[in-house]
Formats: C-alpha cells, structure tokens, sequence
C-alpha cells in the first residue's frame, strides 16, 4: 500500500492574530504594488561578458603568467579606469589565485559542479517536508536557480561562487553537524566580503538556539574573515597612487527599486517581463519567512538582511550583488501558497468575545 502523501504542516503565520496578520498582508500588497509602480532598471550587468567581468578576467590572466596579484590589479585597474580607492574596491585575492592555478575550462566545470551539489542539498534538504505539487515547484526552482549560472566564463564573478557557497552551506548545516556548513560560508566570505553576513546569521542563529560551540565557531570564523580583509587593504593601500581613480561610492538609496533589480537582472527573471519579479519578489519572501524550522528561520534572515542594506546601499551598475541570493530566494515561491493561505486564514479569524462577568 503506497503511503499517503505528507499533509500541509501550518506556517509561522498560522498562529498571527488578525490584526497582525491583516498589517502584513498590507505590506506585502504595498511591497507589490510599489514594484509594480516602479520603472525598472535595465542595466545588465550579470553577464559574463560585462566590462566588470572583462577586468576580472584580464587580472586572472595575468596572476596565471606569473604576476603578483596586487601588481596585475594595479595594471589593469589603470588601464581600464577602474579605481583603486578606496580600497574595498578591490576584490579579495582568493578566488582569482584559485581560477589562476586551474585555468578557465576547469573554472568552468567546478562553477557547475558546485552548483549541482547545492542545487540537490537544497532539494534533499526541503523535499520530505512537502507535498504535491510543491514539492516538484520546489526541485523545479532550486534547479533552474542554481542552473542559471553554468553558462560558461560565470567563474569570473565572485559573487556567484559566493551565493553557491552559501546555499550548499545552508543545506548542509544541523544542529550536530555544521562544521562544513562552516568551511564553506568561511570560503563565501573569503572570496567576497559581501558574503560576510553569513558568518553573523549562522552565529547568532547557533548561540539562540543553545549551540555555544557552534556559535563560537561561527565566530572564529568571522575574526578570521576580518583579519583576511585588513591584509588585503593593507596591500591595497601600497599599491595605490595618488592619481588613481575614486570610487564614487555605493550609499547611493536605490531602495526597492535597487532589490528588484539585483533579484531580477541575476536570475532567469531577466527573461520575463518587469512585473513578474515586482511579483515573485515578495511573494517569495513571504514563503522563506513563513515556513518554520531553523533552516528556513536562518534564511529568511538573510535574505531580509542583504535586501533591507541594498535598500541603500549599491548602484545600478552593482546588480550583479544579487547573485549572492539568486540560488535562493527563488524557491520561496514554492511556500508562497500555504504562506498565503494561512495569512489569508488568520486575517480573517475573528477573535473570541470576552466572557460576561454576572452582573
């Protein structure tokens, strides 16, 4: 006899009172039609032909002839006006060293073999949960999310080996065994320091929930990461002359505007029009924030963490950042349902009358 099909378990919204669930159902329509509203931004920066990929590129060429890396981001941070101030504008050297030593064919291949690994960890790892036909919306999502970036010359982006890191390093992590889930947001943050944010969710997530070696150990590896980064400037500030360009900085308020674009413009989203991701945005938000469990709990966090400090922070020539979350925000639209169900469910609850006292 077959087994039947596991039933819907109720989301952290079911238990809202009506009022609470009434405001955020009016945020997330506000959050809805705001993107709706909004002109999107059309900048395609993700792609592995962009002038930002070209510079990273022609800098790995050099460190794999031979070159210092600091020397070879010198030459061709010159000679192509990009700047060398201040000194976050410089990438770290971890991932360009690495893609030297292994060439870009094998680049490649490991891009894509990473984004199988934590394409099916997500899957594993969501899958006995669910049911028909959100389960399969589910493996469909963490597929073509992680999928997106096998295109070949994707390697060059540091924020692509970054999101990947992070969506195997969420997958894989419990509470007995996280140790590689730490290995590898080490790595994330190694690579790009955008990823650091990781280490502090994982952190924190671990000290609430009582794991204190665990919450030490995500806090190792933050001072780490830290002490990575001031050497790294340090090497920076010495090679940097005083005619070099300036960076016009990043605290630019693109604001909600600025969110839709980096999920859109980093994920397939790109194909359709601007409105679906006005949509699917929020929408998938909602399913991260809505299902329970500390995988999703830690997840939720940092999606809301990256996008609440994108809201000010970055560009329209940054968009390329939203690779970071692109393996993962996405498959929020698989909980998007039950979420909406019980927000709907619980709005509408009336609340009971308080008893009489007998007069």
């Amino acid at each position: 006899m077959a087994s039947a099909a596991p039933s819907p378990a109720p989301t952290r919204l079911a238990k809202l009172s009506p009022g609470m669930a009434l405001m955020l159902l009016l945020a997330l329509m506000a959050l809805i039609g705001t993107g709706f509203a909004l002109a999107p931004v059309t900048n395609p920066t993700g792609s592995a032909a962009g002038g930002d990929a070209v510079l990273y590129r022609q800098i790995t060429e050099r460190v794999a002839r031979g070159t210092n890396y600091y020397q070879a981001v010198g030459i061709e941070h010159r000679a192509s006006a990009y700047p060398l101030k201040p000194y976050t504008a410089v990438r770290p050297p971890v991932l360009t060293e690495i893609m030297a030593a292994v060439g870009p064919n094998m680049a490649d291949a490991l891009l894509r073999l990473l984004a199988i690994l934590a394409a099916t960890a997500t899957v594993i790892r969501l899958v006995p949960r669910m049911r028909a036909p959100y389960r399969e919306a589910a493996i469909l999502l963490s597929a073509t999310s992680a999928g997106a970036f096998v295109q070949t010359g994707m390697w060059v982006w540091h924020e692509v080996w970054a999101g990947l890191l992070i969506t195997l390093a969420l997958a894989c992590r419990t509470d007995r065994r996280w140790r590689l889930s730490l290995a590898l947001g080490l790595a994330a943050a190694l690579i790009r320091e955008l990823a650091f944010p990781f280490l502090l969710v994982m952190g924190v997530g671990a000290w609430i929930g009582g794991n204190r070696r665990e919450a030490r150990g995500w806090a190792a590896a933050a001072a780490l990461v830290l002490v990575m980064l001031a050497l790294h400037w340090t090497m920076v500030a010495r090679i940097a002359l005083p005619g070099d360009a300036t960076s016009p900085g990043w605290l630019a308020r693109g604001g909600w505007r600025f969110d839709l674009a980096l999920a859109r413009q980093s994920s397939l989203l790109m194909a359709l029009p601007a409105w679906v991701a006005a949509l699917a945005v929020p929408l998938a938000l909602l399913g991260w924030f809505a299902r329970t469990g500390g995988y999703a709990a830690r997840t939720s966090v940092l999606l809301s963490l990256w996008l609440g400090v994108f809201l000010l922070m970055g560009r329209p020539d940054n968009a390329y950042w939203g690779f970071l979350f692109a393996p993962i925000l996405p498959i929020g639209l698989a909980f998007a349902p039950a979420a909406l169900a019980d927000l709907l469910r619980a709005a509408r609850a009336k609340r009971p009358l308080p008893a009489l006292s007998p007069g």
